[in-house]
């Protein structure tokens, strides 16, 4: 965080009532990650017996550089979203924006019954899959950290959809696999092959925002 002291920063807090803290730290994630352009530059998580959750994204809003900074602790019953740049007024829109939507979520989330908050919980859990594949390629990690989240975020969009209808995501995901089994595990992916990875990762992202959208406001 050091390189951001310098920037200008616009917070906002949304406190919150309901009782799972990593659903509404990974609805903050899907809010900042639906924007065009943003993707994941960092990521913690601490689920002992209070969640902490971080996570950093970077993109760009009117050609202006951003950083944006989730955080949700438990123990205070907050999300803070931040916001990092050079320009006030476009930093403000867009904290306000991010931290409204979340709002309007827990709203719908509370409306939900017990199958339906399940099944949102899988789908964001899925979602934050695709978001960490992409980082995890620009951060040339090995083979095996990528097959685990590619695998991972199968199962939960698979569980997440259970008792409805059948989707071509979870099929398309079986030659990424196959091929992810056939390389070295511990080494970085080749480079045309990381890239279309990153590529078809944005695509399940947005498959499965569209799943979310069925839950909580786009």
């Amino acid at each position: 965080m050091e390189e951001m002291d310098d920037r200008i920063k616009v917070s906002r807090s949304v406190t919150y009532d309901i009782p799972d803290s990593a659903v509404v730290f990974r609805i903050a994630w899907h809010f900042v990650t639906a924007q065009p352009g943003f993707v994941l530059s960092e990521h913690s998580e601490a689920e002992s017996t209070i969640f902490k959750g971080k996570a950093l994204f970077t993109g760009k809003l009117d050609d202006h550089e951003v950083t944006v900074r989730v955080w949700v602790e438990e123990a205070q019953k907050a999300a803070e979203i931040t916001s990092y740049g050079d320009d006030e007024s476009v930093l403000t829109s867009h904290v306000e924006g991010l931290a409204n939507s979340l709002r309007d979520a827990l709203v719908s989330y509370r409306q939900l019954d017990e199958v339906q908050k399940t099944r949102l919980q899988r789908a964001l859990i899925a979602r934050t899959c695709w978001d960490r594949i992409v980082h995890l390629v620009l951060t040339r990690a090995p083979a095996e950290a990528i097959y685990i989240q590619v695998a991972h975020g199968r199962e939960m969009f698979i569980r997440a959809i259970e008792g409805g209808d059948m989707h071509p995501l979870p099929l398309s995901t079986t030659p990424w696999l196959q091929k992810l089994e056939s390389m070295p595990r511990d080494q970085p992916l080749p480079g045309d092959f990381a890239t279309a990875l990153a590529k078809k990762s944005v695509e399940w992202k947005q498959e499965t925002s569209k799943l979310l959208q069925k839950f909580i406001p786009a």
